[in-house]
């Protein structure tokens, strides 16, 4: 079913003086069903809902946000962030994600990566009541790409990560091992490099680790479109258990 985020999602901020003076705004779902502790799913938007409205991220391309709330069961038991990045900055360097040159060692911390940090670190267990065993990470795009990085900065950290027309560093994949992973890309993007994606599926086979890769050839960049309707990729996400790993 169709839903209108806006009417299920509340805006929320965080700011952090210690850490900088940027404020994090972000989007947040959480069950009218009371629980003990939620499962949480962070939601990373591409480059294109950038600003500082508040809104772009949950109006395009969050279409998944929309199937995991109208779940019967992942519904009333998951809380959804949302976070928006400002405009002139990024979780990684625009350039990098479509080139494919992200460095994770040399990748420069936005000042919205350092609060969003500090939020993942500390904050979001003194908002939220947190079961740390089944917090999940998902982008598209930028986002695709920040979620990648956020799982190698935490490594151990979240229960599972998928990203979707993202990049990865090579050399960070032992790190990475330790997160499931579902990648999706398509060999057609004209816009982000699928090799390291393809590449990285690979290493991390050889490694043994949890990962899976889906490539199309037909989406173009908007490989979410198709990503979102896979067979058994919400349960897939939910299925996974941090001690799991």
């Amino acid at each position: 079913m169709e839903i209108n985020l806006t009417n299920y999602m509340t805006v929320e901020t965080y700011e952090n003086q210690e850490i900088n003076d940027e404020v994090l705004r972000y989007r947040v779902y959480i069950p009218k069903v009371k629980r003990r502790k939620y499962k949480v799913f962070i939601y990373l938007h591409g480059s294109g809902e950038r600003g500082s409205d508040n809104l772009l991220q949950i109006q395009h391309h969050a279409q998944l946000l929309n199937y995991i709330i109208d779940h019967p069961i992942y519904g009333k038991e998951t809380i959804i962030i949302a976070p928006q990045v400002p405009e002139d900055q990024a979780w990684v360097p625009v350039e990098d994600v479509k080139q494919g040159t992200y460095v994770y060692d040399t990748n420069p911390v936005s000042p919205i990566q350092a609060l969003f940090n500090d939020f993942l670190d500390k904050e979001l267990e003194r908002r939220y009541k947190v079961d740390n065993q089944f917090v999940y990470i998902s982008g598209i795009s930028m986002g695709g790409a920040g979620a990648i990085d956020f799982v190698t900065r935490f490594p151990g950290k979240f229960a599972a990560c998928l990203s979707i027309c993202g990049t990865m560093d090579l050399s960070q994949v032992k790190r990475l091992k330790r997160t499931p992973l579902w990648l999706f890309h398509s060999s057609d993007d004209p816009v982000v490099d699928y090799t390291p994606f393809k590449t990285g599926y690979e290493e991390l086979t050889k490694i043994g680790a949890d990962v899976m890769y889906t490539e199309f050839n037909d989406t173009g960049h908007g490989v979410w479109r198709k990503a979102y309707e896979e067979p058994g990729l919400i349960d897939w996400i939910f299925s996974k258990k941090e001690n799991d790993a």
